[in-house]
C-alpha cells in the first residue's frame, strides 16, 4: 500500500493543529462560550461531513485545493482537511478532548486516504 494523498494528510495535520491552538487560546480567555452539547453536535456533524467529503474527493481524484476561490468573495479553501479541522475545533472543549480528537481524526483521515475507493 502506498500513501496516495500525502499532501492532504499533511494539510489536515496543519489545519487541525492550528485550529486546536486557536481553540485552546479561546478556552483560556473564556471567549468561546457555547453549550457543551452544541459543541459536540457541531463536532460530530463536521466529522461526518469531512469524512464523506474526503471519500468524494478521492473518488473524483480532486487536487488538494479544488475549492479554492469558489466562494462568493473568491476567498477561502473548501476541502475535507478544513472541515476535519473545524471538527477538531469543536471537540476541543478542553485540552485532553482536543488532543484525543486530533489523534483519532487524523488517524481516520490517513486510514481512508491509504486505500483506493473507486
Amino acid at each position: 500500500m502506498e500513501l496516495r494523498r500525502g499532501k492532504n494528510i499533511a494539510f489536515t495535520i496543519i489545519c487541525g493543529m492550528f485550529l486546536l491552538i486557536v481553540r485552546m487560546v479561546l478556552n483560556i480567555s473564556y471567549s468561546f462560550m457555547v453549550p457543551y452539547k452544541v459543541q459536540i453536535t457541531l463536532g460530530v456533524f463536521f466529522l461526518i461531513y469531512g469524512l464523506a467529503l474526503e471519500f468524494w474527493e478521492i473518488k473524483n481524484e480532486l487536487p488538494l485545493f479544488w475549492g479554492a476561490g469558489s466562494s462568493i468573495f473568491n476567498i477561502g479553501v473548501i476541502n475535507s482537511s478544513m472541515v476535519i479541522g473545524a471538527s477538531i475545533f469543536f471537540f476541543a472543549s478542553n485540552g485532553v478532548h482536543g488532543i484525543c480528537a486530533f489523534g483519532i481524526e487524523i488517524a481516520l483521515y490517513a486510514l481512508i486516504s491509504i486505500f483506493e475507493w473507486k
